[in-house]
Formats: structure tokens, sequence, C-alpha cells
């Protein structure tokens, strides 16, 4: 019988595992060795296509795992129950079939015997429709069936292994949620930063640490975002501030302000405070987003895109820049150094490959016709 200290540590590793899913191997090993075991593994499998893989193992050889455990696994005696395989349930392959009928088949003579390894006890630990995740502890081959006590064990820490299991999960799918949005924010071409209530960053996507370094509107200063300008510091702060308020409603705000280009940068704050009573004991917990708008940066990345897009060559799209950056064909013309017939040739060419027919239609296609997306650039663009 284990004794109350050893349940605890074990218990410990499980929770441990929880919320480091590599733990899950330590967690096998503790297992096995309370029951007598020399292999263990942590497994998804599908009822319906009779296909899995291992998530984490040991005791396995691994070149035997990695060449034959597609073929050997549809053969498993325990996919003839199935439908059984509810989270804690828990089975002896003596359950199922028969020793020495086990012995008789492919199975074990292609994948257990060679590893010297016999029947298992398994223990499921999670299911969604047809696929479902068992935990398997081994006996050496020869060894016999799982004790009663072995058993008793799995059962007694059936609760926790089913909970940290279900935490792992959730922590993946938080995981693989904040991958997706992370990789929507590096390709959009708006800066993006997540801050707390001093306006510390804690987040930034390529777009702001891009703008960041070239800019002087907007900086990092020990940390935090800040205005080049005094004045619209002041503003920024104080609509962080509105967005992060947790003892009232708090305030989505919008600012402009100045930039080295011709036009002012737009500045939005959204409020993200969280409602959770544990909030307060996070330090500096990121409470709003901050969207700066570059325009200017965004205007020369979208007509790169669309010059490419539209097989503009590159006197074209020189003279389509000028002309949305302002004035008429002629000053367009002064700005590409080239000869106002031949501005206006140029012109005609846009025209017939966008099908427009105005310069006001064409700055308009120009300037909507893709969504603010980052530019691929080589390392030395």
């Amino acid at each position: 019988m284990i004794s109350e200290e050893a349940f605890a540590a074990t218990v410990d590793l499980i929770n441990e595992a929880a919320l480091n899913p590599p733990a899950w191997k330590a967690v096998l090993l503790r297992l096995a060795t309370l029951t007598n075991c020399v292999a263990g593994g942590l497994t998804v499998e599908n009822s319906a296509t009779r296909k899995g893989r291992p998530l984490t193992y040991f005791g396995f050889d691994d070149d035997h795992v990695a060449k034959t455990f597609d073929y050997y696994l549809p053969m498993n005696p325990l996919f003839s129950i199935a439908d059984k395989m509810a989270p804690g349930f828990i089975v002896a392959n003596g359950d199922v079939i028969a020793p020495d009928r086990f012995r008789r088949t492919e199975f074990y003579n292609g994948w257990a015997r060679p590893q010297k390894i016999g029947s298992p006890l398994t223990i499921v630990l999670h299911r969604s429709e047809d696929s479902y995740c068992p935990l398997t502890l081994v006996r050496p081959d020869g060894a016999g069936e799982a004790t009663a006590e072995d058993r008793a064990l799995l059962r007694r820490l059936a609760p926790q292994l089913i909970r940290a299991l279900g935490v792992s999960l959730r922590l993946e799918s938080l995981a693989l949620r904040n991958a997706a949005i992370e990789a929507a924010l590096a390709r959009i071409s708006i800066a993006v930063f997540v801050v707390d209530d001093e306006a510390r960053i804690a987040y930034a996507n390529p777009a702001a640490e891009a703008l960041l370094k070239r800019s002087a509107s907007l900086q990092s200063k020990d940390g935090a975002l800040q205005c080049g300008d005094a004045a619209a510091s002041r503003k920024l702060q104080t609509a962080i501030a509105r967005a992060c308020r947790r003892d009232q409603p708090a305030e989505f705000g919008e600012a402009f302000i100045p930039s080295e280009g011709e036009e002012a940068m737009e500045i939005a704050v959204a409020p993200a405070t969280s409602q959770s009573p544990f909030a307060p004991l996070l330090s500096a917990a990121p409470c709003c987003v901050v969207f700066a708008n570059d325009r200017s940066q965004r205007r020369w990345d979208g007509l790169r895109r669309f010059a490419r897009h539209y097989r503009l060559t590159p006197s074209e799209a020189r003279l389509l820049a000028a002309i949305v950056g302002g004035g008429g064909l002629a000053q367009a013309a002064e700005a590409t150094n080239v000869k106002p017939s031949t501005a206006h040739t140029h012109l005609k060419r846009v025209f017939a490959k966008t099908d427009t027919n105005r310069q006001g239609e064409l700055i308009n296609l120009a300037l909507t016709a893709f969504l603010p997306l980052q530019e691929e650039r080589s390392e030395d663009t």
C-alpha cells in the first residue's frame, strides 16, 4: 500500500503536470514505479478510425514506436470496448482478452514481445466524441496482470489525473488561441500595443515595434508608451487612464498626435480590463489596447502591394505614388522627373491596367483595394 506521504508527493507531481505538460512524463514514471510497471504512455486515440499518436511515453523502444505504432495500434484489444472509454474508466488487458489468447495475437508478438513488455493497465483521462486519451502503464512480459492494489491506486488518483489533464488542455487551447492572435497581429500594418494603467508595454506587434524605431511621434521610455509631444503625451495618458478604470465603466478614447509626415497619427485606446476578482493579484496586468495608425506608412505599404497586383512597371508605380501623395499630374511628373507627356502615357497605362478612368477613382482604388497588411520585406530591403 502506498503511504500518505508518497500519495501526496504523487498528487503534487500531477498538479505540476497540469501547468507544465512536459511533466506528464514524470507522472508516468512515478505511477509505473508505484505499480511495478516498466513502461507507460499517454496517447490520443480514435475509436472510429483506430488511429492515434503518442503524446509522451517512456520504456518503449523509440525506433520500434516510430516504425510500427501506426500499424499495431488498430490491433489493440481495448478498441473492442471503445464505447466504455469514458474519463475514469480503468481496465486491464485481462479484462478484455484471456492472457493465453492475447499471447497468440499479432499485437502481442509484433508489438509487445519485441519490447519485452506484457499486460497493460489503462485509465482514461479525457474523451471527446470518438477520441479519447488513455494513460497506460505496462508490466514486464510474463509478470502477469495488474493487481487489485494497482487498480485501487489509479482509482484513488483518477480525480486528480482527470482534472490535471483538463487544465493542460485548457492551457494548450489558450496558447493556441494566443498564437493565432499574435500571428494575425503580426501581419497587419496598424501598430498595436497592449499596456497597463501606467502605459507600460506588455506586448507590441511587429508594426508597433517598427513604428517605435522610426518615429519620434510615439516612443517607449523606460518601457512605457508616450508621445514625443508633451501635450499629446498627456492626452494619451488620460485616454489610457480612462480605458483602465475599474471603479467605473472604462471608456474608449481617440486622439490625433503630431507626426513627422503631413498627416497626424491616429491613436485609439480600447479598454481590455478583466472582470475577474483575481485581477488585482496580477502586478502590472495589461488592461487596454492602443492602436496607432501611421497612415502615411500604411499608404506606401498598400501602394507597393497594389503595384504588384496590377503589374505596374516601376515608372508607373512611382507616378501613382506621386499622384496619391497629392497634387495633379503635372506635379507628379515633376516629382518623378519625367516629361508631362511621359507622365500622361504612364497614367493612361495605369488606367488601363486598373480598369479606372479618372485620377480620383484610381486614388480611391489604390487606397482601399487591400487589407492593411504588413509588406513582406527581405533583410536587405
